[in-house]
């Protein structure tokens, strides 16, 4: 494994990559929102031919300097292939970068195939997430109180967790982007999505829930779902080993 750094639209990207990196059918990781690409590590013992990159604003690389939505992510990506001149990559997109990978496939760029795992990018409007939304505002307005404003962190922290929202308030400087980024509804790029793809879902997945990796089935043509039983949003990490046994079948 080689660490390395390239500038991309004025930033410096940190990525990884294998000892003997070919220009085609590269395997390209691109890890979820605050995730460091490292996340992947387990993965690169099992294949030979890998880039893996620190998403601007996470792991090592350099926060943009305006706010970015997933267009911007997608094109970063694009720039980053052509200045390694990667061709016919087979992108691999966990949560968030499975959201960048499908607003970079949905806008005719040409690749291999797609591996999304537990994929980000469907924003259901329910009854739930209004109910949520009203709830964070009266909270935001609680936490003025002078006899809870020491207790303000704590509180938050609990009330975002208990909604499986804790990215919001640990989302730091990159705040503003985290919020454009998650009123981003993918549903209508996925039929634009023409390339082989795998989608590799956790059975028990509470963040981007097994529905919408049922939903994404539905509508990319060719496509496949794999359930892992028993793994939440991270199956890669939790069912290690039947993980790679799926991935590898995928290469």
């Amino acid at each position: 494994m080689l660490n390395k750094n390239i500038i991309i639209d004025n930033l410096r990207i940190n990525y990884y990559q294998s000892p003997r990196l070919k220009t085609d059918g590269t395997l390209v990781f691109l890890p979820g929102w605050q995730a460091n690409t490292l996340i992947f590590r387990g993965l690169w013992n099992v294949i030979d031919n890998y880039i893996a990159i620190d998403w601007p604003g996470f792991g090592e690389s350099e926060q943009p300097k305006e706010i970015w939505g997933l267009q911007e992510y997608a094109n970063c990506l694009k720039k980053f292939l052509e200045k390694l001149g990667i061709a016919n990559p087979v992108l691999v997109g966990h949560s968030f970068g499975g959201s960048v990978v499908i607003k970079y496939v949905g806008g005719g760029l040409s690749v291999k195939k797609i591996i999304l795992i537990d994929s980000a990018g469907i924003r259901r409007k329910s009854f739930k997430n209004f109910v949520y939304l009203v709830a964070a505002k009266i909270v935001k307005i609680f936490l003025w109180l002078p006899v809870i404003r020491k207790y303000r962190q704590v509180v938050r922290k609990k009330f975002y967790k208990t909604i499986d929202a804790v990215d919001y308030p640990e989302a730091g400087e990159m705040k503003k982007i985290y919020q454009k980024v998650i009123t981003e509804d993918l549903t209508g790029e996925l039929p634009k999505v023409r390339v082989k793809t795998a989608l590799i879902w956790g059975e028990k997945d509470r963040a981007t829930p097994i529905e919408d990796g049922i939903l994404m089935n539905k509508l990319i043509d060719n496509s496949e779902l794999l359930v892992i039983k028993d793994a939440g949003h991270f199956p890669f990490l939790e069912r290690e080993e039947e993980f790679k046994k799926i991935f590898l079948k995928q290469l």
